[in-house]
């Protein structure tokens, strides 16, 4: 099965390494936006709440789609799904 981040576009995914791999690097530079937002504006907090659930959304659909892509890859799966 062919998993791909983006409709049609993009590298299909061949597992879950490259989506860990790019949520870690989420994790290490959007908190200091987040904070730096918060710092320079507290009444925004409602919309920055709102955007971290989002972003944490975004990160836990693309950990699905890794965790389906390493699920399908084998050619095993792909013969016990023609079999059904």
């Amino acid at each position: 099965m062919e998993i791909r981040l983006e409709k049609n576009q993009g590298t299909p995914l061949r597992g879950i390494e490259p989506v860990l791999t790019a949520i870690q690097g989420r994790l290490d530079k959007e908190p200091q936006g987040w904070l730096k937002q918060l710092q320079a504006n507290p009444s925004s907090f409602a919309d920055l709440e709102k955007n971290v659930h989002r972003a944490f959304q975004q990160m836990a659909d693309q950990l699905v789609a890794g965790l389906l892509a390493q699920a399908t890859a084998p050619a095993a799966f792909a013969d016990d799904a023609k079999k059904k």
